[in-house]
């Protein structure tokens, strides 16, 4: 029996410092078997400043074929590549506890170049509410001397509700029971 190639690369939620960019970022997609995607990190390639006079980061949410949802991310100047091989070395999300019919769960988050999914997802407290203060204390330094953002997609299963973006040192305050959709 061979081996199942993998083929159509889905772009579940795309953000650019401080800008959703899903639209942009599925346009850079190289068709192929596999599709792939592979750009420089920058204003240019993406199509705007996501936030305007200060260094970015990308998160890009994606899946191949509707399979496990994984996370890709980058620094402005670097180059960001997504490709099948790449699937071994990256975690697949795996759901969090509470599973309340009408709520959200967290489907990815990161802080600046950092995936911080699971660390998000063990923030969430028992009334299925995350509450915390968006700093270095709370998530380490990944990017020395820079402004971040902590981006939070929402949804359930592969379907985006709400993309959240905080930027460092503000509180974040999410009900996922309660979530008014953004996307």
């Amino acid at each position: 029996m061979s081996e199942q190639k993998l083929g159509q690369l889905n772009i579940i939620a795309a953000v650019y410092g401080l800008q959703t960019v899903t639209e942009q970022i599925r346009n850079l997609i190289t068709d192929g078997s596999p599709q792939t995607l592979s750009f420089i990190v920058n204003n240019k390639s993406i199509g705007e400043d996501g936030w305007v006079g200060q260094m970015k980061s990308i998160t890009i949410v994606y899946d191949y074929d509707n399979g496990d949802l994984h996370v890709a991310t980058a620094i402005e100047g670097d180059t960001i590549s997504i490709n099948p091989d790449k699937l071994g070395s990256q975690r697949p999300f795996i759901p969090e506890p509470f599973s309340g019919n009408n709520s959200l769960s967290v489907l990815a988050a990161t802080y600046g170049p950092d995936d911080v999914t699971y660390k998000i997802k063990s923030f969430i407290s028992s009334y299925n509410t995350l509450s915390f203060h968006v700093d270095n204390t709370t998530f380490g330094d990944p990017w020395y001397g820079i402004a971040k953002t902590l981006v939070i997609v929402l949804g359930k299963d592969h379907d985006v509700s709400a993309v959240e973006i905080f930027t460092e040192r503000e509180n974040c305050y999410i009900d996922l029971n309660e979530v008014i959709p953004t996307i």
